[in-house]
């Protein structure tokens, strides 16, 4: 299990991965592949994520919003928007007004805590793929874990090399801890970082701004 310790510096690190430091009671929009508007320092995402369409619904209703402008508001941002923010003004404002209200900001730290929960568990399963060969994870190397996977989901293919096989043309860590160094090199490995090479540099960046709440 994460050590209950280390959970600020997780958050921060993926905070600051997903949205530097601007306010996580607004929509956003990543412009790529199936995502749409995004919000909480999680970015839960109303187009793939079913928590994310309720809790923007809910702080709607909360706000006062008329059904019509809920139904007219969810309906432009449950889908893919690769061109951005597909809303008028008035009803960014209404919707950004209604994330940041004091209801509204609870229901996103409501969302933002279960979705970290999925990425807990996810970096859980990652501690016990290492603890079948009796390696443990460096904190710091957590702080790669955890935001990865908020990026990409369930962690399959890391527990399959934190188990010890060979993944994206590397030896599994040698025992008995996984540093960062060797995360560094697992995540630079992949698809992603591989396509997105200056996407790392902030990545990194994000690591040591999450590394300074490390106890």
């Amino acid at each position: 299990m994460v050590d209950t310790s280390l959970l600020p510096a997780i958050k921060e690190t993926i905070k600051q991965n997903e949205i530097g430091n601007k306010t996580p009671y607004e929509l956003s929009y990543a412009l790529k592949g199936k995502s749409g508007a995004s919000f909480g320092f999680m970015q839960g995402d109303t187009n793939v994520q079913p928590l994310a369409r309720d809790t923007l619904k809910k702080a709607l209703g909360a706000a006062g919003a008329s059904s019509a402008a809920i139904t007219r508001i969810m309906t432009a941002v449950c889908q893919a928007l690769p061109h951005g923010n597909p809303l008028s003004a008035a009803d960014t404002k209404l919707a950004n007004d209604a994330l940041s209200s004091a209801a509204g900001r609870k229901l996103v730290d409501a969302m933002d805590m279960a979705i970290l929960g999925d990425v807990l568990a996810g970096v859980d399963a990652c501690i016990a793929a290492a603890g079948t060969r009796k390696v443990t994870i460096d904190p710091l190397a957590l702080l790669y874990i955890a935001p990865w996977i908020n990026m990409t989901g369930p962690p399959s293919l890391l527990k399959t090399w934190l188990a010890g096989a060979s993944a994206l043309g590397l030896q599994a860590p040698t025992p008995p801890n996984v540093t960062a160094e060797e995360m560094e090199t697992y995540l630079q490995a992949t698809a992603y970082f591989q396509a997105n090479p200056r996407n790392f540099i902030h990545f990194r960046q994000c690591v040591a701004a999450g590394a300074k709440l490390l106890p």
